[in-house]
């Protein structure tokens, strides 16, 4: 009879390593990490313009309301 202390705490990691080298198996030109996708650098800078204008709306916010 098979006890929950007996676990492998490992195991999960070594199925998570099989599972990735089979990834590898499949597509072998990656590098081992996942892409991107296409689309990710328009996202990026669409997020980073709307946090530069929270930003500046907060700058000018704060300096409005402390005079």
């Amino acid at each position: 009879m098979s006890n929950n202390n007996d676990l492998d705490p490992a195991a999960s990691t070594q199925m998570f390593q099989a599972f990735v080298e089979r990834g590898e198996a499949k597509n072998p030109t990656s590098v081992g990490r996942a892409s991107a996708p296409s689309g990710s650098g328009s996202n990026g800078k669409v997020i980073g313009i709307v946090l530069a204008l929270v930003v500046v709306v907060a700058v000018v916010a704060f300096v409005a309301l402390h005079k």
